[in-house]
């Protein structure tokens, strides 16, 4: 997809809109193609709309900007540095300025859904805690489970997973899907990577990533503690050539090597924490790639270290002499909420597509969590692992 011409357009853009808007076009090439299309919708749509209507649109908008004491951005700045966040932030006036962009696009968003230009496709969302969480009598997600169906399996799910997971995978892409669309999986250990070939799926894995987290720790804990400081090792993790440290599939694909490292660069945990990683990576896969099938798999994290729990940007290995130690207990909490929030995620940004199917299990319990609007749940009394990879396939195929 060609990047859209908006030299004109963005002149006309409140000052605070056109440094997001030149970051997105300076990067179009690393944009997936989902995002490629959003972008290029809600920039066709403003362009089109008369200069009356436009100036009324932002109206409130650049009238609450005229009072904010706002950096002096060039037309063509790109991107906004931590200071400039922050000096935004601080000003009083910055909620009733979130609360304006909201209605903004509010309005952007609905225009782009009625105009029908987004691709619509059946989606599925799988999200599975790991074996050897000891689960018991463990409810598994009580609350969802309660707009859902638990539908009985033959076997625990850890025996369906991986030639649900192959299957998936190698299936015939709908012609609205690119292949980097198609399946994505976000992992602890590399359990489908194992089974899945790199060019059928696009698959992120905590400890293949191991030499990469380590690289940017490193220079996180070189940051001081003043903002320039900040910006810089920003600006220096942004430029620094990571294909080396992704392995070939990952990092021969620019958009998912610059995805890796904005998952880094964002935080949530996701440089030091296993099932973190998958959350958080299986949230912005779901609302930047908006894949086909996404695979949410969690782990097994290791116990906190006395102390370590103090150090930002630390691996507590390293950190802490002490032996590493499992910690299933606490990995059965985080799963089970870490999965929820990614179903949530799904959620949020179906706006424009499919709410997706959902189905969220446990590897040592035979039976899944089905949730979704009018999915029809099979009928069989025990799903075998050959049913239930058929009732997924013929779901994104419906």
């Amino acid at each position: 997809m060609a990047r859209p011409d908006t030299r004109e357009l963005i002149g006309r853009l409140p000052p605070t809109f056109r440094p997001a808007v030149n970051d997105q076009l300076r990067n179009w090439e690393i944009l997936f193609p989902a995002e490629q299309r959003l972008l290029e919708a809600q920039l066709d749509w403003l362009a089109r709309m008369p200069p009356a209507e436009m100036q009324q649109l932002f109206a409130p908008l650049v009238e609450i900007e005229s009072r904010m004491d706002l950096p002096r951005w060039s037309p063509t700045a790109a991107g906004m540095t931590v200071q400039d966040s922050g000096r935004l932030a601080r000003s009083p006036l910055y909620p009733r300025w979130r609360d304006e962009v909201e209605k903004v696009f509010s309005r952007i968003e609905e225009a782009v859904e009625k105009s029908g230009r987004l691709r619509r496709v059946r989606r599925l969302l799988i999200c599975v805690l790991p074996p050897g969480l000891s689960i018991g009598d463990q409810p598994l997600w009580p609350e969802t489970a309660k707009q859902g169906t638990w539908v009985p399996l033959a076997e625990p799910f850890d025996c369906c997973l991986q030639p649900l997971t192959s299957s998936l995978a190698g299936r015939r892409l709908p012609q609205a899907v690119e292949p980097i669309e198609g399946t994505w999986v976000l992992e602890c250990t590399p359990r489908l990577s194992a089974v899945v070939e790199a060019d059928r799926a696009t698959i992120l894995c905590w400890d293949a990533l191991a030499a990469a987290r380590r690289e940017f720790l490193a220079k996180l804990n070189t940051i001081r503690r003043d903002l320039n400081s900040v910006d810089q090792a920003n600006e220096q993790l942004k430029k620094m050539d990571i294909s080396r440290l992704l392995g070939h599939a990952a990092g021969a694909s620019p958009q998912v090597r610059e995805f890796v490292r904005s998952l880094f660069l964002s935080g949530n945990g996701s440089l030091v924490f296993n099932n973190s990683f998958v959350q958080w990576g299986a949230s912005e896969a779901l609302r930047r790639v908006q894949p086909q099938v996404l695979l949410a798999c969690f782990g097994i994290r290791q116990k906190i270290k006395p102390f370590s729990g103090m150090v930002l940007f630390e691996d507590q290995t390293r950190a802490n002499p002490v032996a590493d130690d499992t910690d299933p207990a606490g990995s059965l909490v985080d799963g089970m909420i870490l999965a929820e929030y990614v179903y949530r995620s799904a959620q949020r940004t179906s706006d424009h597509q499919e709410m997706p199917l959902t189905l969220m299990a446990a590897c040592d319990v035979n039976r899944l969590l089905v949730l979704g609007p009018n999915v029809p749940v099979p009928a069989a009394a025990r799903l075998t692992s050959e049913e239930l990879t058929g009732f997924a396939l013929r779901w994104l195929a419906g």
